[in-house]
């Protein structure tokens, strides 16, 4: 394949027979670099052994050839390391030292060594007469019969490799490169199309700002395409954030199929494996991804995990020397210099509070949209997506209740859990298939179901005192290490510091419910980062840290606490611990208080969920109302 394509280039090599200039080999792939790399040693250098320039940042050389490789090659030796791959590149230019660079895309050579080539080969792909001269020469003797050109061009190295057998004929050989051709571009057999597999706006739930926003942007697109709106004019930047599993990549998908425009994505983790982990190749990686972007335009960009960059201003000093310039570029390449007209970008996070301020300034994501666990009703829609043509006609608002607490992911898991059912007993899947999914396997007994009971009773009857009409569901579903859930929705977007207070006490009223109504707490209100009490001892956390919300403690800010390390902040602020210990101390007290006087009706809610398994909000809020407090003491809210 070489040979073929170097005799269209006569002066590739000068009087003596060595290669003078700079040159960049893109080949067909990524598989096909290494080979090529050897195939010019042995061509063009009699096979002398040849050194790497690694594009990792790493290079050695030798002789009078150098090579240069993507980012995805492993160096072939340790010595001789060196960190600056541009400016060795600048020294073997200026000793007349030739570098040849291959790789399947230019973006993954050096930029220097890219502007500084004297000429760019393009690698033909494989052809039907380069097969044949393999199999002749493999099996020593011509093939009889042909791959055509179309088949030949989708070989890999790999497929090469193992179309290959001992004592094995040429016809034998092609056959069996054929047959693996066929297999590895073999269609998969088609199955029932749900919302992850052709999403669109219309089939999205739970989600409505997203969606609202979505369809805005449709409009916005076809207006721009037409002539009659400026990019400037287009919201064409929206942050997404929520719990793992709401959709936020799926809305990406489904935004792109909606709008008709291709979807390119890039991440942190994604840009990071791309090579040897040096921050190079991670910078390189993500100019390529926009670029590309760029290139494609009108498309969506979906940037996910994006708090994965974290943000300037409160990262440890260790880490700050690598991720302060990956930030830079990020901000850089959202609106460089060059701009990014057409390119809709869409970035999706769990921790919004993570990211960098500069990251969610006017201009870039300045749009941000939350997305919360989907609702009732939201939940019932998301089933009958999943399902299809399973359950035509069923009614679903029962599942949807029981099920009060979920993501849209796990109910694409339920989905596959009632086909498996149903599939194994080789019948049509049925309401109790779908019911006994979402309640899973529950071995627990009777006395830790009291238990769990208990505890969502508590949550269930303090949100109705403190926060009325926020309560959705309680349920004693269990699942992510937990015994139940309470699901509530809580719009609020500015809290007072008693607000605060509030939901301290609604957190771990769960707990004094079990005190009060079992003699003894269980270790259900703590435990993980996710626990009541760790959540309860954040929102202390930010109101004094963060809030201002402390006489003792002042007017400061000293930071948002860190979900994954609050011991942090508060080892490194005393007088903040002392008044967190207090602000818990206090709610702990209104939330036995609480339990103590309304304890009829945690009770009554208990028994009822014991019996029930799922009670929706205005359930709860009915058995409340029916047993009044009883006198003394009772937060308002």
């Amino acid at each position: 394949m070489l040979a073929r394509v170097l005799q269209d280039i006569p002066t590739v090599q000068n009087d003596d027979g060595k290669v003078e200039t700079v040159t960049t080999v893109r080949t067909a792939c990524a598989a096909w670099t290494e080979l090529t790399a050897r195939a010019w040693a042995v061509l063009l250098h009699n096979g002398a052994e040849h050194i790497d320039i690694d594009s990792g940042r790493a290079w050695h050389r030798g002789a009078r050839l150098a090579f240069v490789r993507p980012v995805s090659m492993p160096k072939s030796s340790s010595r001789g390391v060196k960190k600056d791959a541009d400016a060795d590149i600048q020294r073997a230019l200026w000793n007349g030292l030739p570098i040849i660079g291959f790789a399947p895309d230019e973006a993954f050579l050096p930029e220097d060594l890219v502007q500084a080539a004297d000429r760019h080969i393009v690698m033909p792909k494989p052809s039907s007469v380069d097969v044949a001269a393999l199999a002749g020469r493999l099996c020593e003797n011509e093939p009889s019969v042909q791959l055509t050109d179309e088949e030949a061009a989708t070989l890999s190295p790999r497929l090469v490799r193992l179309a290959r057998r001992l004592d094995q004929s040429p016809d034998d050989y092609v056959g069996k490169l054929r047959d693996l051709v066929a297999r590895e571009s073999a269609v998969p057999q088609a199955r029932p199309e749900g919302p992850r597999d052709a999403p669109t706006l219309e089939r999205l739930h739970g989600m409505d700002e997203a969606v609202a926003w979505g369809m805005s942007l449709r409009v916005s697109l076809q207006a721009h395409a037409a002539g009659k709106l400026a990019w400037k004019d287009v919201d064409n930047a929206v942050l997404l954030s929520g719990p793992p599993g709401t959709g936020k990549t799926t809305f990406a998908r489904a935004l792109a199929k909606s709008c008709d425009l291709p979807l390119h994505t890039g991440s942190y983790a994604q840009w990071l494996a791309n090579g040897s982990g040096h921050q190079g190749d991670m910078l390189m990686a993500m100019r390529k991804t926009f670029k590309e972007a760029k290139k494609q335009a009108p498309c969506i960009l979906l940037l996910d995990e994006v708090d994965s960059f974290g943000d300037r201003g409160t990262m440890p000093i260790y880490h700050a020397e690598w991720a302060i310039p990956v930030i830079n570029a990020l901000l850089a390449e959202m609106d460089g210099v060059e701009g990014r007209e057409g390119v809709v970008v869409v970035a999706a996070c769990n921790h919004p509070d993570k990211l960098d301020p500069a990251l969610v300034r006017s201009g870039r994501l300045d749009r941000h949209i939350g997305i919360s666990l989907p609702d009732q009703e939201a939940l019932a829609l998301i089933l009958h997506e999943h399902l299809g043509d399973d359950l035509p006609g069923v009614s679903l608002a029962g599942a949807a209740l029981a099920a009060a607490g979920v993501t849209g992911a796990d109910c694409e898991r339920f989905v596959r859990g009632v086909r498996r059912r149903a599939r194994e007993a080789k019948r049509a899947a049925t309401l109790d298939d779908l019911m006994e999914e979402i309640g899973g396997s529950d071995t627990r007994t009777d006395e830790e179901l009291r238990v769990a009971a208990v505890h969502e009773a508590g949550h269930g009857v303090a949100r109705c005192e403190l926060l009325p009409g926020t309560l959705r569901a309680v349920t004693l579903r269990p699942g992510n290490g937990t015994g139940g859930s309470t699901a509530s929705e809580d719009t609020a977007q500015y809290l007072l510091a008693e607000d605060v207070h509030l939901r301290m006490v609604f957190l771990l009223a769960a707990r004094a419910a079990e005190e009060l109504v079992l003699g003894t707490p269980s270790s259900g209100a703590g435990g993980n980062a996710d626990s009541d009490l760790a959540r309860a001892t954040r929102l202390a956390m930010t109101a004094v840290c963060s809030l201002g919300f402390s006489d003792k403690v002042g007017l400061v800010w000293a930071g948002l606490p860190d979900p994954s390390d609050p011991t942090r902040m508060l080892a490194e602020h005393p007088a903040a611990a002392a008044e967190i210990r207090r602000m818990l101390d206090r709610a702990y007290e209104d939330a036995l208080e609480l339990v103590k006087h309304r304890q009829a009706a945690v009770e009554a809610v208990a028994k009822t969920l014991l019996a029930r398994r799922v009670l929706d909000g205005a359930a709860v809020a009915e058995i409340v109302a029916r047993h009044p407090a009883q006198v003394g003491k009772v937060l308002a809210p």
